[in-house]
């Protein structure tokens, strides 16, 4: 959205909200690099999201992160949202565009696939096995980028067998499931190693 007096406003919306270190490290980087601006926290009762979600454009914010408990309820809230957003069912960013409608994304599983290239520049989500640990809420979101990637197989382990047995069956039979036990994940990372040292 066009700020007028070049002003750039943005947050990050939940409830709790006053632990997350976002605030600081945007604010951090706009100081850094000169830009106008400032990042605030919006701490926002689910009760209240419905109009606070509006409010964001009469105050001229130009868009807001998004976290719990709102990454899903925001969805039904906005004008529209993208396909990976779908896809996972959450959105984690909120864009204000210009003509004050409001646009959702969901980037956390792209922030995911950076870092591993940013540790490895040639890392390729099709070279082989992936074994993800974890079927909490950032695991569609990983899933998802990583599918769209290009991977081809994904591993699940989690301590509870059923949520990661649900999403292995939403995603197809490029997702499996294996058992959480110490042993099976010591196998399952040993298979990993020795197909990445074949490529």
């Amino acid at each position: 959205m066009s700020i007028p007096n070049g002003f750039g406003l943005a947050g990050i919306i939940g409830m709790p909200v006053a632990h997350s270190r976002s605030p600081v490290l945007h604010n951090y980087w706009l100081n850094a690099h000169g830009i106008r601006g400032a990042y605030v926290p919006l701490a926002v009762a689910p009760e209240r999201l419905k109009e606070a979600l509006p409010g964001l454009v009469a105050l001229g914010f130009r868009g807001c992160n998004v976290t719990m408990p709102h990454k899903q309820t925001a969805m039904a809230l906005l004008h529209r949202v993208n396909d990976t957003a779908k896809r996972i069912g959450a959105v984690n960013t909120i864009v204000v565009e210009e003509d004050g409608t409001l646009s959702g994304f969901n980037n956390d599983g792209n922030g995911f696939v950076q870092s591993l290239r940013d540790v490895k520049p040639d890392w390729r989500a099709d070279a082989g096995p992936i074994l993800l640990l974890g079927a909490g809420g950032s695991a569609r979101a990983v899933v998802v980028a990583l599918l769209e990637n290009g991977a081809t197989q994904i591993r699940i382990a989690n301590r509870t067998a059923e949520k990661a047995e649900a999403i292995a069956k939403e995603f197809g039979p490029s997702v499996t499931t294996i058992a959480c036990r110490t042993e099976s994940r010591s196998f399952a990372l040993s298979q990993e190693m020795i197909s990445a040292g074949r490529k």
